[in-house]
């Protein structure tokens, strides 16, 4: 039984129930594993020390980050279908250990976070999300796949203590979705901030996403005391850089904000915007246009 409590909007005493429960061992059991030691398995994932007992495990879709504990493991975003083995695999390795993944955290409900769900769930792994997670996961199904809802959901804040370690779940606002969690490791000084960081801003409109929110969002994550930023996809990145990103977006509102109140028309706002104004070209699709679009139009 878990001594640990998990806390988070007066649900630790649910939660620390549930996670009390047995573990499927033979669910997340390893087998013809390479040597310890090693970081990359057949699948093409790849693992980085990120600081002492956290580690980057980047392929399959994008970045997880695995938080080792003393009673069991964190796990930061699944992947894309296919890697739930080597996930394992790596756990394995890089921890010594057969230790279990005890919680799963969705960053998004893009399915390059959550398409494993149901697989570390069956292996009674405990899936945490915001709660827009769960919306979004339950209007938007594919019909290809069906992705498994998580075990849990919060609002705006959410601390785990698990085995010695505290990883704190963070919901600041609408951005790249209307559920981003920014995952936050005090104690290592690191952050996982999801797709709120990448190449340009991807904003999904039909799940909630902000253009005009994405600043705030950053400027409330760049309050944090951290040193290494983890996105959901590619290398970590330093605060600097996040603060760079976040004033590039701010700039492309700004600018944005001004030629819809001059009435400048949807179709012409992007080609008006300087391409240097992010560093590259923004590109939105018509749809994220039409969100861009809207929002502004209702700030004027």
């Amino acid at each position: 039984m878990l001594s640990q409590i998990v806390t988070g909007c007066g649900l630790y005493a649910t939660l620390s129930m549930l996670l009390a429960g047995p573990i499927s061992s033979s669910a997340q059991s390893l087998s013809g594993v390479e040597k310890p030691g090693q970081t990359s398995v057949d699948s093409g994932l790849n693992a980085a020390l990120v600081k002492t007992g956290l580690y980057l495990i980047s392929g399959g879709g994008g970045n997880s980050l695995l938080r080792l504990s003393a009673n069991g493991f964190i796990l930061v975003d699944g992947k894309l279908p296919g890697n739930y083995d080597a996930i394992l695999a790596l756990a394995k390795k890089l921890s010594y250990s057969e230790q279990p993944i005890r919680i799963l955290v969705n960053t998004d409900h893009h399915e390059n976070h959550t398409a494993l769900n149901e697989e570390f769930m069956k292996a009674g792994t405990f899936v945490l999300a915001q709660e827009n997670v769960k919306e979004n996961l339950t209007v938007i199904r594919s019909s290809l796949r069906t992705i498994a809802l998580p075990n849990r959901t919060y609002d705006q804040e959410f601390t785990i203590n698990l085995g010695g370690v505290e990883v704190q779940l963070l919901h600041f606002g609408n951005a790249h979705t209307d559920g981003d969690t920014v995952v936050y490791f005090p104690d290592l000084k690191v952050v996982a901030v999801g797709d709120l960081y990448a190449t340009a801003p991807n904003p999904d409109f039909s799940a909630g996403g902000s253009m005009v929110g994405w600043g705030p969002v950053l400027a409330r994550i760049l309050q944090l005391d951290f040193d290494v930023v983890v996105p959901g996809t590619g290398p970590m990145v330093t605060k600097s850089e996040l603060d760079t990103f976040k004033k590039k977006i701010d700039t492309v509102v700004s600018l944005a904000t001004e030629l819809v109140k001059r009435g400048v028309p949807r179709d012409q706002l992007m080609a008006q915007i300087k391409s240097d104004d992010l560093g590259r070209r923004l590109s939105f699709s018509r749809p994220q246009l039409d969100g861009f679009y809207a929002e502004l139009a209702r700030a004027k």
